[in-house]
Order: C-alpha cells, then sequence, then structure tokens
C-alpha cells in the first residue's frame, strides 16, 4: 500500500533525520500526487500537517459527478481562447478522418500527411483518430508559457502555436496534420509517428492503467454538442467488465468515494490544513475542487482557480514567463504553509 509506505516514510524522516518526531510535515504533489498528497494529510493528520494538492481531480471518480464532458469541454475552451476557428477545424476533421480511412488511397494520404511509421488500414485509422484525441489533451494539459519536455518537446504556449500552423492550409485533414507535426516532432528529430506509442511519452502508462482500472475510474465522455470532439458516452459497467477481464481482478469503482469522501452527500467536511489549486486551463480542473465556490472543508482549506494555469504549472519550477496568477498562486501556497507549521511549532517558519 502506497499511501502505508508513505506513514512508514514519514515516521522515519521525523525520527532520524530531523531527530524528532514534532517536526512539521506538509505533502506536495500536483496530478495524481496531489491526490494523494491530500489524502495523506486527510488521512494521517497527526503526521501530516499540510498539503498542497495541485491540480487534484479528487471529486473526479463515478458517483461524483453527474456532467462527464467537463474535461473536454475545457479544452474546447481553451483552443478556442488560441484561435476562435481552431475547435471548429478539429471538430470537422474527425468525420473526414474516417471517410478517408475507407479507401485505399485515402489510407495512403493519411500515412503521408502525418507521416505514420506504419502503412495504414481502417484499424490505423482508428489508432490515427484515438491518438490525435489523446494529443489534444495532453497539449492542453502541457499549455505552458515557456518551452518544455514535461510529456514532448514542445515551444511556449504549444496550444496556440498548434492553431497557428492549422492556418498552412485549407484543406481541413491537412491543417490538423501540420498543427500534429508541431507535437509529435517539434524538434526535427522524430523519423515517424509512431501510432503505438503514447502521446504522453514513457510515463509508466501500464501501471497507471491498473491504477485506473481497479480503483481510480476517471469517468469521461464528450458530446459534439458542446465540445469539438466525437460523442462517445462512458459507460461504466462496460468498462469494469474490460478491466476485470484485462486484469483478472475486482474492480472497485466507488471505493475512492466511500473512504476518501467527494461529492453527492460525501463530502470533505471533516478536512482542514489542505491547500487546493487548480489551473483554469487544464481539463483535470473539471474534477477539481474548484468547481464549487461554498466552503467544504473544516478549516483552512483555500480553494483557488488560477486563471493563467495548466497542469499543475504552480507547482513547476521557477520561469520568468511565469504568468502573474501563478506567482500569486504560490504566494498563496507559502503563507498556508507557514500557518500550518506555526500551529505545530508555535514559530512562523521563514520560507
Amino acid at each position: 500500500n502506497s499511501k502505508a509506505k508513505a506513514v512508514v516514510s514519514t515516521q522515519s524522516t521525523g525520527q532520524n533525520y530531523l531527530n524528532k518526531t514534532d517536526a512539521p510535515v506538509i505533502t506536495f504533489g500536483g496530478s495524481y500526487g496531489g491526490m494523494l498528497a491530500a489524502w495523506m494529510r486527510a488521512k494521517y493528520p497527526s503526521l501530516v500537517q499540510g498539503a498542497i494538492a495541485a491540480s487534484a481531480p479528487v471529486w473526479m471518480f463515478p458517483g461524483m459527478m453527474e456532467d462527464s464532458t467537463g474535461p473536454y469541454r475545457i479544452i474546447t475552451d481553451v483552443f478556442r481562447e488560441a484561435s476562435p476557428d481552431c475547435p471548429e477545424k478539429v471538430s470537422k476533421s474527425w468525420d473526414l478522418l474516417i471517410e478517408m480511412g475507407k479507401t485505399k488511397a485515402g489510407q495512403k494520404q493519411l500515412e503521408n500527411l502525418f507521416h505514420t511509421c506504419k502503412p495504414l488500414d481502417r484499424e490505423g485509422v482508428a489508432a490515427l483518430s484515438t491518438w490525435l484525441n489523446g494529443m489534444y489533451f495532453d497539449m492542453a494539459m502541457v499549455n505552458y508559457p515557456y518551452p518544455t519536455s514535461f510529456l514532448a518537446e514542445l515551444p511556449a504556449w504549444p496550444v496556440k502555436e498548434f492553431c497557428r500552423r492549422t492556418n498552412s492550409s485549407e484543406d481541413t485533414v491537412t491543417a490538423i496534420a501540420t498543427g500534429a507535426q508541431m507535437y509529435s516532432n517539434y524538434t526535427g528529430k522524430t523519423k515517424c509517428l509512431d501510432l503505438d506509442a503514447d502521446p504522453a511519452g514513457d510515463l509508466g502508462m501500464t501501471g497507471w492503467d491498473f491504477q485506473a482500472c481497479m480503483e481510480m475510474i476517471l469517468p469521461i465522455s464528450s458530446d459534439k454538442s458542446v465540445d469539438m470532439f466525437p460523442t462517445e458516452s462512458f459507460d461504466l459497467k462496460s468498462f469494469v467488465a474490460y478491466c476485470e477481464t484485462r486484469w483478472s481482478s475486482s474492480a472497485r469503482p466507488f471505493w475512492l468515494k466511500s473512504f476518501f469522501g467527494g461529492m453527492d452527500g460525501f463530502d470533505f467536511s471533516g478536512y482542514s490544513n489542505i491547500f487546493f489549486s487548480n489551473g483554469r486551463l487544464d481539463p483535470w480542473a473539471a474534477g477539481g475542487t474548484a468547481i464549487i465556490e461554498e466552503e467544504f472543508c473544516l478549516s483552512d482549506c483555500p480553494n483557488i482557480l488560477i486563471a493563467d494555469g495548466a497542469h499543475h504549472l504552480d507547482l513547476r519550477s521557477s520561469n520568468p514567463a511565469a504568468p502573474n496568477s501563478v506567482l500569486d498562486a504560490r504566494k498563496q501556497e507559502v503563507e498556508a504553509i507557514k500557518r500550518w507549521t506555526a500551529r505545530t511549532t508555535g514559530t512562523k517558519t521563514e520560507l
């Protein structure tokens, strides 16, 4: 159990490294790590004095949210802000890809446009559509104001650059392919597009697939009437069936809700000293605490939405291009840590 191991590590750190057991401990995390940081404070308040939980979609699990289209609506808004006609191009491209995938000539054209490593058949074109879907999601996540290599080598504000590149052609599919080259081969060093590889690179996705199947099921849907993606509704029953077949184990889709709490009658009313930050540009903000404005915990749970923030931008290293909204979030996080540690030590910590 990862949380139990973390507790042992926390106790060991307090006793051995700091040579005292009352040293204040603050957990930090972004994304999945943000959830773990919050849950550590929630379940072990005697060991953890506070938590900084950035871009942690703690309310995006079965039984917590009525509308599962939030992430794709945020992505669409991010692309629209970058260029008003960009979502329309993406939206039109899906049916065109399907039509081109029906013929050998169309499949060959797509191979050439997207520079795929393998020849495409109908299944290959479907894989290309899946890859593009993931690319848009990941691009919105890492829509940072400076160049990064977190998920791929990308320029500053990659969504804006993608949309700019789509203006190079009047043909929709050609335009999308040109933009996609920015994500798949920004450095010019990639020989071809490998559709068998995850758009996010090697982040240990096999292990995450198990975790997302057994306990951390994320019900996400798309709806072409409100976003730029094909309509696809999440079906919990079929997903659980797939997972149990895939891993030969029993899934627990509602365990997180009953054990840690969440929305829909299972709130955080007993929790305290957890700083929740979400980025307005981040798809995962749809399942974060920033979706409500009212108080939802016992005490001192700051809950902010960072206007210019993508995925856990506030926890990334210092950069001159960081927007003021991110700098302000970091200041608030520092002040929260000072409050929490002061309650433990009796003195205000200098950070």
